[in-house]
């Protein structure tokens, strides 16, 4: 009878109940230098899911926030240079305050007091008496029922007629730019998890390669004994798998306990362009299946390789 038949399998390298290699693959050296290149891959890719969720909650955040959204400024600077004292700038924010809240494409109009101006520009100017003497335009915020050409236009000519120095900011040229700019970063990020990928299934190919070339005769006795190709391939199959396993729970382990500090210093940022950074349920949930992705290329990776290698022995 074949002891090597796919149901006598099961039963060969089995010693007290405990499964065991036929080949003494875990002796091989390299085998913790793998487990570590592994665990390294994995907190990369970690790091790099988490640069991604970042940006994309920045992305949402920006959006949502904008949705239909617009400024009026009304500048403290007449068209003929002179300056408008600060009791002209309200009178005519209150124009434009009342003359928008009758319009039925506007959702939504809120004026600024000099309290909320003021402390829109302290980052930039400090605190004192120089905001006093300062002459600050006039802010609205504006919500419109519809975001589209039709309703800007019908804005633009209402504040028009109101007085020619009002702007109007829809905040689409510099929102453009900044999504632009963090769609560029994500799929940096992405690549970054292609390389990743790429670099296991290097590193896992070279490895399974150095130990069948270590274990040569082993192989061949195997062959000699009855063993076919899915057997050895199995042994060192499921070899690459738990060293996967074992590197990539090391690098998860590792990659949420950094974010985890990241999270815990920069918690809620307050500012209006900086996301919160707080890891959510299903970030962890989407990082925690990197290591499941590592297992099944550092396996898969060890089946073609062994497959192929066995191929070209006599």
């Amino acid at each position: 009878m074949n002891p090597f038949k796919p149901k006598k399998d099961r039963r060969l390298g089995v010693a007290e109940g405990k499964r065991q290699y036929d080949l003494p693959l875990n002796k091989s050296i390299g085998t913790g230098f793998l487990v570590v290149l592994i665990a390294l891959m994995t907190f990369l890719a970690i790091m790099a899911l988490g640069t991604s969720f970042a940006l994309g909650s920045m992305t949402q955040r920006w959006s949502s926030g904008l949705e239909n959204k617009a400024t009026i400024e009304v500048p403290a600077e007449k068209n003929d240079s002179d300056l408008r004292t600060k009791n002209e700038v309200n009178a005519l924010v209150e124009r434009v305050e009342q003359k928008l809240s009758d319009q039925p494409y506007i959702k939504s109009v809120t004026a600024l007091d000099q309290g909320d101006i003021q402390a829109l520009i302290e980052p930039w100017l400090g605190q004192g008496e120089i905001l006093d003497n300062i002459p600050l335009p006039g802010l609205l915020s504006v919500e419109l029922q519809i975001s589209n050409e039709s309703s800007l236009a019908k804005l633009t000519k209402t504040l028009a007629e109101i007085d020619e120095t009002i702007r109007l900011d829809t905040h689409e040229s510099w929102l453009g730019d900044l999504l632009r700019l963090t769609g560029a970063l994500q799929f940096a990020a992405g690549f970054v998890l292609l390389i990743i990928g790429f670099t296991t299934v290097a590193a896992v190919a070279g490895a399974i390669r150095t130990r069948m070339a270590v274990h040569n005769e082993e192989v061949e006795l195997l062959h000699l004994m009855g063993a076919g190709d899915g057997y050895i391939t199995r042994q060192l199959q499921r070899h690459a798998l738990m060293i996967g396993l074992k590197g990539s729970l090391v690098g998860l382990i590792a990659g949420l306990i950094v974010l985890g500090l990241i999270a815990l210093i920069a918690g809620d940022t307050g500012a209006a362009l900086l996301p919160d950074f707080h890891i959510q349920l299903g970030h962890i949930i989407g990082m925690i299946i990197v290591p499941t992705l590592i297992c099944i290329i550092a396996s898969m990776a060890a089946r073609f390789t062994v497959l192929r290698v066995l191929a070209q022995m006599p």
